[in-house]
């Protein structure tokens, strides 16, 4: 008898919480690839922005431009990072 009791009360706390509003948010492996493309392109460029601006004594100016869209392409890929998110919270 206590075997069974046991055995219900998960599946009831889980239907208790499932009425009660909270969503579970699944994550699919194409989601997950997605956003370790854009996590990786983001750290490059973060990355390659940083070492130019630190390591270049008297850059070009192609080698600023280069720093320029490095840290432009990084600031994008933070916005997208934070767009895939939001959105994957309200589904």
């Amino acid at each position: 008898m206590s075997e069974s009791v046991t055995n219900s009360t998960p599946a009831a706390a889980t239907d208790a919480a499932t009425a009660a509003g909270s969503a579970v948010t699944t994550v699919t492996a194409h989601f997950k690839l997605v956003f370790i493309c854009v996590t990786v392109i983001t750290m490059l460029t973060l990355v390659a922005s940083l070492y130019i601006g630190i390591f270049v004594e008297k850059p070009t100016e192609a080698a600023k431009s280069a720093m320029e869209t490095c840290s432009t392409l990084a600031n994008l890929g933070f916005g997208a990072m934070v767009g895939l998110l939001g959105g994957k919270a309200v589904n």
